[in-house]
């Protein structure tokens, strides 16, 4: 029954006898369940397909909050901070540069990376990512969901090639703001460094598009500055702000895809739209994030959010899309800075509208929710909005997080009694005593009573200490007043141990009080006992009778450091045939003393003393088994009586009892932890073995043996850590099988240390933040067929991009014509290489027989001795050919180019001289140097190529279409060649 198993569970750990020892095997510490926000939490990413919001920490941790209070913890193998968040809309991975499997919660694929990541976006609608680095340079990346890894393509972006004419070898400077530009994402894409210096890129024709930000460049040398957060401010990119460390927040014009015939008039702008001056420049405030929300197509909403050590602020502005934002601002009541925020949709409120919110991380780890829409209509009148609980969202703040707990102690039990299993008991703040059932991990509040004073209002005194019996249905609690209240509650006629559960106060419990001096800081009770031993910060012991809660007797205890008592306990202590009730005292700074039960007489007139003070977090008489295989031949005399544990901040020691009554210091065992231990307990297997459970500071947990204190097994609960004081958030309360409960902050962990199962309830559920089995990939717009999966085939797709170039090349006038480019068109430009890959060799994850560059000469023709079906190419696919037709292409087309647009061509276009000579030479071409020999070198390459192309037209009868397509297009480019030579 459960009653009786928790009343033996809580008998052992004050009468302890004849017990053995934990083994290794019994042991298996882990993370059961964190619940809430992590302390350390920085970053946030949305994904509105799935409605998942991840909260990434500074210590390699992100927390991930789903539908219907799911939320799960994702923990990467070393505590590096994320840098950046993203989610792969819809596909169930979340990246920070590496890759996490969310149905998995697991890390699995780490990019390698040469350089340090300053910039990071995703290309929505396909699976391509810009990486912008520290050298300035900009890298491609595409996700693999099939091979679940990040593939280096070979298309990149050059510091030397979008800086503008000041880039410099070594003198480069980093990306601070990779985006592709709204409405134009598969065409261009913008780049800011952190000097200020924006650059438009075109991913077609691989050149800058427009510069902009000289003034900024200027004012960061007179002025020390730099961008440290930027956002697009314009549903079609026309308009970008910028943030920077000092406090300055600019609006500049971008050129838009819609009006590319005006380029040349907004090509290169030195001066900004506008200058916001919100307050943040005063005072220096960095400007660590942007968000702009698009509100009617005229107007839209700027989040800007600023904090650095002094000073934080975060305000909302009104900005117009067509002429100068009028600052319009509302400053939200936030009571400590945000680290971050981010816009969700989709939600649904009661009435099953559907919402949009911001959401904003402060830095204490709380998470407010504010309606969008509340927002925009309390703009207009300049009035804030208090936050907003979202329904059908994670609860994010813990209930039982504030007020803060002050005291705490938990019960379990494998039984089930009326769906509760285990009990957890809080004493808070306020004054308030609250019991929750924690049969689940999600913990449901089931009765909280309030301290009320002599006028019956309530107290508002923080509770320091507190002990529940469950056999007597009694709670003895101390609060730092002094005042001691015994509640009795009253058992109804049904076997429903928890029926107090649903009490009032005089109809199924009642409280009686004592006073005592100084604050409660120890209370002992034993089960069925009718008296209850309470400790104060003065050194006094007061015993007390439960009956009528009368002070039977008190005694004034001496301690070398001020906090009075730290801990308290009966004990029946045999001897020689003779029984004695002991009450054994443990002071704050470790001393013990050992009083006569019935009369308060104090029998070690000598107390057992350390030699240095320390504060001592458990005291617990123990009795081993003699046959207990622990019990090593040198430990005779440790079988054959009594032992006195002791641990202290920084030490674990095992006394002689019967040494200890007769005043001697007589040490059995002593070990040092290492590091600074904060929390002490024991605990008991199944079958009655105990071991000795302590936490540390920085969040170690070790599980050692008993008697001879050797570590079992530890761990480490990352982002924990402990401070001791009344008004702290931190605390720890162990259930005597091993399960602990550490609330720090707004975060609770779940911490299992021995081999059982099935501890909380639902865990699994609740843990499930998203399944592949039930994606809702019809629902994204992120997935995209890949090229292999269109049907018609590598020359047909060579041949539609062929026809592309040619209405570009006939555009003789300079001007750029704006056509949408495909997902096909985007994988072709982006699988060859735009420009000379750097000396270093570029780590690449790309698989060994995908790392061959394909050669026209590497293209195996002759006869194959063994006939088979349909067309045959020995160790290439339609993939690698489809490759390296087009880097022919573009390895030829660049003289033919120079040619048609020489007359317009801007000085920082220009290709590395050195660079395409190179390339040139590579391929048996002629450099710029000796024009004389070019058409005989095409024209043998290419006649030497079309006879190998009708070979194959004749062998491969299935790709005869293709071939003719392919030799007719190197005939009309020889031709053309040919006319331009004589022409020139």
């Amino acid at each position: 029954m459960f009653v009786r198993k928790l009343v033996e569970k809580a008998s052992k750990k004050h009468r302890i006898g004849g017990i053995s020892g934990l083994r290794a095997e019994d042991v298996s510490p882990r993370l059961a369940f964190h619940y809430g926000v992590p302390a350390d939490a920085a970053l946030l990413a949305y994904d509105p397909a799935l409605h998942v919001l991840a909260v990434a920490t500074r210590n390699g941790q992100i927390k991930l909050f789903g539908r219907d209070n799911t939320q799960a913890l994702l923990q990467s193998p070393s505590p590096v901070p994320s840098k950046f968040l993203r989610f792969a809309e819809g596909q169930g991975v979340l990246l920070n540069v590496n890759i996490w499997d969310i149905d998995t919660k697991k890390l699995c694929y780490v990019h390698p990376f040469e350089k340090e990541i300053t910039a990071f976006s995703v290309l929505q609608n396909s699976f391509y990512i810009y990486v912008g680095d520290s050298f300035g340079n900009v890298s491609l990346l595409k996700l693999d969901l099939g091979q679940t890894c990040l593939v280096d393509m070979p298309y990149w972006i050059p510091f030397s090639e979008s800086y503008g004419s000041g880039a410099n070898v070594g003198n480069e400077v980093e990306v601070a703001f990779v985006s592709p530009q709204p409405l134009a994402e598969n065409n261009r894409v913008l780049i800011i460094f952190r000097d200020g210096i924006m650059s438009l890129w075109d991913i077609k024709t691989s050149k800058v598009v427009s510069l902009s930000g000289k003034s900024m460049q200027q004012q960061s040398h007179q002025e020390a500055k730099a961008v440290t957060s930027a956002c697009w401010a314009c549903a079609k990119g026309s308009k970008i702000a910028i943030g920077f460390d000092s406090g300055d927040i600019y609006l500049w014009s971008i050129p838009d895809i819609l009006n590319a015939q005006n380029l040349s008039s907004m090509g290169n702008q030195n001066l900004p739209l506008q200058r916001l001056n919100l307050g943040y420049k005063l005072d220096r405030v960095s400007i660590v994030s942007l968000r702009w929300v698009n509100s009617d197509g005229k107007a839209g909403r700027l989040y800007v959010n600023g904090f650095s050590d002094h000073a934080y602020l975060f305000q909302v502005l009104i900005l117009n899309e067509e002429s100068e934002s009028r600052i319009v601002k509302m400053v939200l009541p936030l009571t400590e800075a945000c680290q971050g925020m981010e816009l969700v949709s989709g939600l649904s409120d009661p009435n099953k509208h559907k919402q949009s919110a911001l959401v904003l991380l402060l830095k204490s780890g709380q998470i407010c929710l504010y309606d969008d829409s509340e927002i925009e209509r309390y703009l207009l009148h300049a009035q804030s909005r208090s936050p907003l609980a979202l329904p059908n969202y994670s609860s994010v703040k813990l209930p039982y997080g504030d007020p803060s707990i002050t005291a705490a102690k938990f019960y379990t039990s494998s039984a089930d009694i009326h769906k509760t299993r285990n009990l957890y008991v809080t004493g808070h703040l306020d004054g308030t005593i609250r019991f929750w059932d924690a049969s689940c991990p999600l913990l449901l509040q089931n009765l909280m009573i309030k301290q009320q004073n002599e006028e019956n209002s309530p107290s508002g005194t923080p509770i320091t200490s507190l002990q529940f019996d469950m056999s007597s249905s009694i709670l003895i609690c101390g609060d730092r007043s002094g005042t001691v209240r015994i509640i009795t509650f009253r058992k109804d006629s049904s076997d429903n141990i928890f029926s107090f559960l649903h009490a009032k106060q005089g109809e199924s419990y009642n409280v009686r009080c004592i006073k005592l001096k100084g604050a409660v800081t120890s209370i002992s009770l034993i089960s069925n006992s009718k008296r209850v031993a309470v400790g104060t910060e003065k050194g006094i012991v007061s015993v007390v009778s439960i009956e009528d809660a009368s002070i039977l007797y008190q005694k004034q205890l001496e301690c070398r450091v001020s906090g009075g008592i730290a801990s308290l306990q009966f004990e029946m202590y045999s001897h020689n045939g003779y029984d004695k009730d002991l009450l054994l005292v443990g002071m704050e700074d470790s001393t013990i003393y050992i009083l006569e039960e019935e009369t308060g007489k104090l029998l070690n007139t000598n107390p057992v003393q350390t030699n240095k003070p320390s504060r001592a977090l458990l005291m617990q008489t123990l009795e081993l088994s003699p046959d207990d295989p622990s019990v090593s031949d040198t430990h005779d005399t440790v079988s054959k009586e009594s032992l006195l544990l002791l641990c202290t901040e920084n030490a674990i020691r095992l006394f002689s009892l019967s040494h200890a009554i007769q005043g001697t210091k007589n040490i059995i065992n002593k070990k040092k932890p290492n590091g600074s231990c904060c929390f002490a307990s024991l605990i008991h297997s199944v079958s009655s073995e105990i071991g000795l459970l302590l936490v540390f500071s920085n969040g170690k947990i070790e599980i050692r043996s008993l008697p001879d204190l050797s570590i079992l097994k530890e761990a480490s609960l990352r982002g924990f850590s402990y401070t001791r004081n009344l008004n702290s958030s931190s605390s720890i309360a162990c259930s005597s099988d091993g399960e602990i409960i550490l609330v720090n902050g707004e975060e609770t962990f779940f911490f299992s240390t021995l081999c059982q199962n099935d501890i909380y309830r639902h865990v699994d559920s609740i843990n499930t933040i998203y399944r592949k089995d039930n994606s809702p990939r019809e629902e994204s717009s992120y997935v995209v067929k890949s090229p292999r999966e269109k049907k018609k085939g590598i020359f047909g797709m060579i041949m539609k991009d062929t026809k592309a170039s040619k209405g570009k090349q006939s555009d003789a006038n300079g001007d750029e014509q704006f056509t949408a480019t495909t997902s096909e068109e985007l994988s072709s430009i982006f699988s060859c290489a735009n420009f000379a890959p750097v000396s270093e060799k570029r780590n690449s994850s790309i698989k060994d027989d995908e790392n061959i560059e394909l050669d026209i000469d590497d293209i195996n023709i002759d006869d194959n001795p063994q006939k088979q079906k349909g067309p045959h190419f020995p160790g290439l696919s339609k993939q690698k050919i489809s490759k390296g037709f087009q880097s022919l292409r573009e390895k030829l087309k660049p003289r033919t180019e120079e040619k048609v647009n020489s007359g317009n061509r801007k000085p920082e276009d220009d290709t590395s001289v050195s660079q395409v000579d190179q390339i040139k030479m590579k391929y048996g071409y002629a450099t710029n140097d000796d024009p004389t020999s070019l058409p005989k070198m095409i024209g043998n390459k290419l006649q030497e190529n079309i006879k190998k192309l009708e070979g194959i037209n004749i062998r491969a009868g299935d790709m005869a279409n293709g071939a003719q397509s392919f030799s007719a297009m190197a005939k009309e480019l020889l031709r053309n060649t040919k006319n331009e030579k004589a022409t020139s």
